[in-house]
């Protein structure tokens, strides 16, 4: 309906990690494990990338805090006041 008010929402802070229906993925006849998210393994199709690391765990532990700190910064210091959802929206075309 016209003249209702909008609230734009956003998935942030995770998607680190991808199921996959098979465990190895072919291209042009080589086959390399998954990508399973970066929380696992890298997006780049050779073997080094693909190999799981542990350390990606931490950081996408950091990468997720770091952001939810941020939304929360935004939160409790009045920038993401529903009130202000159309100054948000000037600012954009501003």
């Amino acid at each position: 309906a016209a003249g209702c008010p909008v609230v734009k929402v956003g998935r942030m802070a995770g998607q680190f990690a991808k199921p996959r229906s098979a465990n190895d993925e072919t291209i042009d006849g080589v086959t390399l494990p998954a990508y399973r998210g970066d929380i696992v393994n890298g997006i780049g199709f050779d073997e080094k990338s693909r190999v799981p690391d542990p350390d990606r765990l931490l950081q996408s532990y950091h990468q997720s805090t770091a952001t939810l700190n941020l939304l929360r910064a935004f939160a409790q210091g009045g920038f993401a006041d529903l009130h202000q959802v159309h100054k948000w929206n000037l600012d954009f075309i501003a």
